[in-house]
């Protein structure tokens, strides 16, 4: 008897399937637990169209190969540099200022963040670059060097832009180009070079806003409520309630859930911006210890399925597998941040947790990578099924 054929679609991937799905379900139940509402202007209804806005998204990218998709990425590149262009010189009717600065357009109720849609498009233009470069052992250093200042080149426009918004998004961007850097194969004795320079560079950055606040502030520009977030996070005693209360409350919230949690209809502390930056100590307080365990699984499943993914789609296509290094580096920082800052562990930086806080810009980037991620898999299937034909 001969064997069955396989007849599975290469566009059923079952694995991201069920994370999408996880993640859309805990989304949408966490942003109701924060604001029970069923109005299509309440928060929870808007974060469906969000997902569902997002999830044709991932289906229109099916329509796209890898090699087009990469051909795309100097447009999207270009277009976060001029969005962020754009939003720095827009009138504050539609680019109203925040904590001293400008991060959203916003058009009646409907607002945009470009800062985080440049993190998509940066991802994908710096695997551009690097998926061009010479195989990784075959490169002279000063081939590597002209990596490097490509890399930087391709970096320091979008990062300076966005470090004019908030600091702590730049961050996020420097730690993704490190990552992406460092598997670059460039040689390590220009990793460390770099890597000295940028760990020597936020020392000091740090040191400043530590010991001279004033300076930081006047020299350096950094506003006086991102100096009272990294203050909060040395020395909480130094600040006054008002700095600590997001974080004592989060804490609160996550401790109140216990092991079970209160239920979504049953919450007793309230939780600023729990929508959106403090989804995690919502999400602690509603489903307690078990709920926050499953979060967290969630992402370990899904950081596992984009490092195989790496590994496995490297020999086809390296722009493929670069953008999951990327897109894999912007998950953990980002998750790391997120729930460390819920727990008291990070500084209140403003940092969504991806794929699960409220927010059309953090939900529909997200879910772009997603989609690009989702189409590597699905081209990976394909490639597979002509090599064993």
């Amino acid at each position: 008897m001969g064997q069955k054929k396989n007849t599975t679609s290469p566009y059923y991937q079952g694995d991201l399937i069920f994370i999408l799905a996880m993640f859309f379900l805990i989304s949408v139940i966490a942003v109701y637990a924060a604001e029970p509402s069923f109005s299509p202007k309440g928060y929870p209804a808007k974060q469906l169209f969000f997902y569902l806005l997002g999830i044709s998204v991932i289906v229109g990218f099916l329509y796209f190969d890898l090699e087009q998709l990469e051909k795309l990425s100097i447009y999207i590149y270009l277009f976060g540099i001029l969005s962020l262009l754009v939003l720095k010189v827009s009138p504050e009717s539609i680019a109203p200022i925040k904590n001293g600065a400008k991060s959203w357009f916003q058009f009646g109720t409907i607002t945009l963040q470009p800062s985080e849609f440049m993190k998509i498009g940066l991802i994908m233009m710096l695997a551009s670059v690097i998926s061009k470069a010479s195989p990784k052992g075959s490169r002279s250093m000063q081939e590597d060097v002209r990596l490097l200042l490509k890399i930087a080149g391709v970096s320091a426009v979008p990062v300076g832009l966005i470090l004019m918004q908030d600091a702590g998004t730049a961050g996020i961007c420097m730690f993704f180009v490190a990552v992406m850097v460092f598997l670059s194969g460039v040689n390590w004795k220009l990793i460390f070079i770099v890597a000295g320079s940028g760990i020597t560079l936020v020392l000091l950055v740090l040191f400043l806003v530590i010991n001279f606040p004033e300076f930081s502030k006047d020299t350096l520009h950094i506003q006086q409520y991102q100096i009272n977030r990294v203050m909060t996070w040395v020395d909480s005693s130094q600040q006054d309630a008002n700095d600590t209360y997001q974080t004592e409350k989060a804490v609160t919230a996550i401790g109140s859930g216990e092991i079970f949690g209160t239920g979504i209809n049953n919450l007793k502390v309230y939780v600023p911006e729990g929508q959106t930056d403090f989804i995690y100590a919502v999400i602690g307080e509603s489903f307690g210890f078990i709920g926050c365990t499953f979060v967290v699984i969630m992402f370990f499943l899904l950081i596992y399925r984009l490092v195989v993914l790496i590994d496995k789609i490297h020999p086809y296509n390296k722009f493929a597998s670069f953008f999951c290094v990327g897109y894999t580096a912007l998950i953990v920082i980002h998750t790391f941040q997120n729930i460390g800052m819920n727990v008291g562990l990070m500084p209140v930086t403003g940092v969504p947790l991806l794929f699960i806080s409220y927010g059309g810009s953090s939900v529909l980037s997200a879910l772009i990578g997603y989609a690009i991620v989702y189409n590597a898999s699905c081209q990976l299937t394909k490639y597979k099924g002509y090599m064993f034909k």
